[in-house]
């Protein structure tokens, strides 16, 4: 009896995205087992391939409606770039993914800098969508190159940061230990806020945006020890001036801050970008209906812990006590904690030592073998 396989897979970072590491799997099923059924959802914790998954869940039906829109902004560093955000057609709401704009992967290596990097084009996108009649904004905040706790957002949006001097703060996160006076921005009092997050980090702390995220994003140790200082005065300003605290919100430190300086500006509410998308695309029906689910991410470690795809696929399998399969490029030990959260077995692509550039490089076929010889391993053991 053929079995029924639910594929739902996030993206290779800087490698490949979700769809195609989805497509990489099927085929290596389908070279071991003709007959195996596999059904593709490429997912999105919330940040980046989110407009993908609504998309894919406009065809099968379970969202009514929406498409791309696309429209000129700037990326991290300001350079100019076109973008693409979800409109939802039967609701005034939009889906914006802060990586469209503000992402990592835009940012060559030599050139990210968290110190100057803004979410200012992620305001642009907002903009244009509030606009055209959004009363809803999700905003997405997975890889992000940013580390300004979204203020760039709130000056594209027409709001004030300003010094002691009156003067608006340059782009970035380290220009927050100069704030001094914040204006909100007028005539968005009817906007209802959501942030879909990918993480529960702090603002603030050892776990928290700067420490944790700053050195991928290309700070070094001095770099992080300062935008540390700035995010703890920018949570001070928000406190004296809105009476919101932002430093220990679970799920602020996400995308830079971005979510804890949303929260401070427009009591924006924080949820599950993986459990919004899971309602949104019927996912856990499609679960329940299979036999067996797989799932990969390019690394899976204890960030993933926190409410990246692979763990939270892995909780709904282990709720319908379905054997769930993870697929990595990289895996952090120990592996009893991923099996605790419902992860029968976890693999590595890599078949040999090799340089990340190497895993990166011949992801396609790495993932299509390592497919292939987990489910010829499945189909002897099963029938």
């Amino acid at each position: 009896m053929s079995k029924r396989v639910i594929i739902v897979c996030d993206s290779f970072k800087e490698s490949l995205d979700a769809t195609a590491v989805a497509q990489a799997i099927a085929r290596g099923i389908g070279a071991a087992d003709a007959t195996a059924r596999c059904t593709l959802m490429p997912f999105s914790d919330g940040g980046e391939g989110a407009i993908t998954v609504l998309e894919q869940a406009v065809v099968a039906g379970t969202v009514s409606g929406g498409q791309r829109v696309a429209c000129p902004t700037q990326d991290a560093l300001g350079r100019p770039i076109t973008a693409e955000y979800f409109r939802f057609t039967l609701r005034p709401a939009a889906w914006i993914e802060l990586s469209a704009a503000s992402g990592i992967h835009l940012i060559e290596p030599p050139a990210r800098d968290p110190k100057i990097t803004s979410t200012y084009g992620t305001g642009l996108l907002i903009r244009h969508a509030i606009a055209h009649g959004a009363k809803e904004i999700i905003l997405g905040v997975g890889g992000s190159a940013t580390n300004d706790a979204g203020a760039g957002i709130i000056q594209a949006l027409g709001g004030k940061l300003l010094d002691k001097n009156g003067r608006d703060l340059p782009p970035g996160g380290m220009a927050l230990s100069h704030l001094h006076t914040i204006e909100l921005p007028d005539g968005l009092e009817g906007i209802n806020w959501r942030i879909a997050c990918d993480v529960n980090n702090p603002l603030l702390g050892p776990n928290g945006a700067s420490h944790t995220y700053g050195p991928q994003k290309g700070g070094s140790a001095q770099d992080i020890d300062q935008l540390e200082q700035a995010l703890a005065h920018f949570a001070h300003k928000i406190q004296d001036h809105l009476a919101i605290t932002v430093s220990d919100i679970p799920g602020g430190g996400a995308a830079g801050g971005t979510a804890a300086g949303l929260h401070g500006f427009f009591s924006a509410t924080l949820i599950s970008g993986f459990e919004l998308l899971s309602t949104m695309t019927a996912l856990e029906q499609q679960i329940e209906k299979s036999d067996i689910l797989i799932t990969a991410e390019g690394r899976i470690d204890h960030q993933s812990l926190t409410g990246k795809v692979p763990i939270s696929v892995a909780k709904l399998g282990k709720k319908y006590q379905k054997p769930v399969i993870g697929i990595a490029g990289s895996i952090e030990l120990p592996y009893i904690s991923y099996k605790e959260v419902g992860l029968s077995s976890l693999f590595s692509i890599q078949n040999g030592p090799m340089s990340l550039e190497d895993s990166k490089n011949n992801a396609t076929r790495l993932i299509e073998d390592t497919a292939y010889r987990i489910w010829s391993l499945i189909k002897t053991t099963r029938g």
